[in-house]
């Protein structure tokens, strides 16, 4: 897939990004910026030549995109133009643009970045303004001197993303969702534009009436892959709701993806996946990942840097088959499609906050700042962690209360959820081909945000879409092992109310409180896989931030790794 970076003219840098990426790209492209002589332009495709996307049009004017953008029911090239000869940056409000990108426009003496309306492509530059890039990669490769930043080492490593405009490198920072990036006075200023994500008024609307609004925004989302080819799309597949949703709804547009799963063969998604593929007539594809090999060679470095545009939420877990499985997910598609984010029409927080709402400080620590305290060392400061989370929080979703109501925390969903934690899904999953994630757009959650409690609850309206949608398919297997228009049974909710009515306090404490009671061991570090990406394997930059002797937690080891193979390859210092 393409990524793009822009930056002030240096021979240096543009030698650095040019001798890592050329001789792996698909495609390369580094030119001056038409119109701005002072800044050189890097375009480049990872895997497929296709995908590189730039277009000079009238005079100076151009426009290059990476991602995958829709521009009504256009794509590619059309839509691009179509997104170019719309562009003002007086009222650009991204309502006719969909899908997950970046774009560079450069128009009327102008230049902007811009990613989509939820920010689901995150888009990077630094404090001195001095580049813009689609990829964390490119911007790695522009800076001379890089050093962490702890609050975001400790945010990374507890939860997979750095909340905000922050990175966990002090050099690096992430625009803001509903910002643009503008070459103004020698150096990319952020530009704040209104949100696309506006909440539907619910008045007095009935479930009924609810049912209508919904289906109707999927519908008209979905009809915009009405030209694509039937068989372009493979798509993931899972045992829960939005697998069938997605899957019944491409079958309205004519697609019919291959379909694929993980997991062995008592895995609670499989048996499910299996019969969804049967219903529908379509190729499954099983893939049990405990039958993978350690290959002969592993990937370098250089290939985790690549394809992993610098670094994945869960670290480097799983590197050594990851890059040639998503390879092979996608040979013979032009788009692979995820139903992730699909949890707009549920309860993705699993908590009851009734008519009081709950504590902000509390909610916060207790979603993003969990950890286990015996893992992180001396230097943590836990007062000084929860006020930067806090902090970020604030400045992401404009919250200035004390407390967050039930209907704020569905606002979370498309505000946080969707631009951190799914966000670098989005990027890495880029890089192999275009992607569809139909979930992932204001479209769909400003009428999403006018579900009550009681219609999220166990998906009770995502049910009945899907039963509007085709009758006999709410009667097709699932993970949850209930009838998925009945709901569930007593023993299914008592033991989701432990979820939804668990104090702050406990949230917070859990991951110490499972270590605890688990008796859970060390882990031996030298042992993963991850190990062998590393020089010193003794993680002397992440010792620093964390006790290696008691890290108990797979994903927090790998995590560690990803960090101290940029400390190792890219020579980051401690800050």
């Amino acid at each position: 897939m393409t990524s793009l970076a822009v930056f002030r003219k240096s021979p240096k840098n543009a030698d650095r990004l040019c001798h890592f990426l050329k001789p792996r790209a698909a495609h390369y492209q580094q030119c001056d910026v038409p119109g701005f002589p002072e800044l050189t332009l890097v375009v480049w495709a990872a895997e497929r030549t296709s995908t590189a996307l730039f277009l000079k049009l009238a005079g100076d004017d151009f426009i290059a995109v990476t991602g995958t953008l829709f521009f009504g029911d256009k794509t590619g090239p059309d839509a691009a133009r179509a997104l170019y000869d719309s562009f003002d940056i007086k009222r650009f409000d991204w309502t006719d643009c969909s899908g997950q990108f970046v774009v560079l426009i450069g128009k009327a003496g102008q230049l902007h970045m811009a990613n989509d309306g939820l920010g689901g492509w995150k888009f990077y530059s630094d404090t001195e303004g001095s580049f813009a890039s689609s990829g964390f990669l490119e911007a790695l490769l522009l800076k001379d001197r890089l050093s962490f930043n702890s609050q975001g080492v400790y945010e990374y490593v507890f939860t997979g993303f750095v909340l905000g405009e922050a990175t966990f490198l002090n050099e690096i920072t992430a625009v803001m969702p509903h910002h643009l990036l503008t070459w103004q006075d020698g150096a990319f200023r952020p530009v704040e534009k209104p949100t696309p994500l506006k909440a539907t008024e619910r008045n007095s609307a009935t479930f009924d009436d609810m049912l209508e609004l919904q289906l109707s925004a999927l519908r008209n989302r979905f009809s915009k892959f009405a030209r694509l080819q039937p068989d372009a799309v493979t798509s993931s597949v899972s045992g829960g709701f939005d697998s069938r949703l997605m899957i019944a709804l491409f079958k309205e547009t004519r697609l019919r993806p291959n379909l694929f799963v993980y997991g062995p063969d008592d895995d609670e998604d499989v048996p499910p996946s299996k019969a969804l593929a049967a219903y529908f007539g379509l190729a499954l594809n099983h893939i049990d990942r405990r039958t993978f090999t350690t290959p002969e060679t592993l990937p370098t470095v250089a290939d985790a840097l690549y394809y992993f545009d610098g670094w994945k939420d869960d670290g480097l877990n799983g590197f050594e088959h990851d890059i040639s499985d998503r390879q092979n997910r996608v040979k013979g598609a032009t788009y692979m499609a995820n139903g992730k984010c699909g949890e707009i029409y549920r309860h993705y927080y699993y908590q009851h906050v009734g008519s009081r709402g709950i504590n902000l400080d509390a909610f916060v620590r207790s979603t993003f700042g969990r950890h286990i305290p015996q893992m992180v060392t001396s230097r943590f400061d836990r007062h000084v962690f929860d006020e930067g989370v806090t902090a970020a929080f604030r400045a992401l979703t404009g919250f200035a209360g004390k407390r967050l109501s039930q209907s704020d925390l569905d606002f979370l969903y498309p505000k946080v959820r969707i631009c951190h934690d799914a966000g670098r899904d989005v990027a890495v999953n880029h890089r192999f081909s275009h992607a569809l994630y139909p979930f992932v757009e204001p479209e769909l959650s400003g009428p999403a945000l006018a579900l009550n409690y009681d219609e999220r609850l166990y998906g009770k309206l995502e049910a009945h879409i899907i039963a509007a949608i085709d009758p006999g398919l709410v009667n097709v297997p699932s993970a949850y092992g209930y009838d998925l228009l009945k709901g569930p049974g007593l023993a299914y909710r008592l033991k989701m109310a432990a979820s939804y009515h668990r104090p702050s306090w406990l949230r917070t404490a859990v991951p110490a409180l499972k270590t605890m009671v688990g008796r859970a061991s060390a882990i031996d570090m030298d042992t993963l896989p991850e190990a062998q990406l590393i020089e010193d394997k003794t993680l002397p930059v992440m010792r620093h931030y964390f006790n290696m002797d008691s890290i108990c937690d797979r994903q927090t080891a790998s995590r560690l790794y990803a960090l101290e193979m940029l400390a190792q390859y890219f020579g980051v210092m401690k800050d």
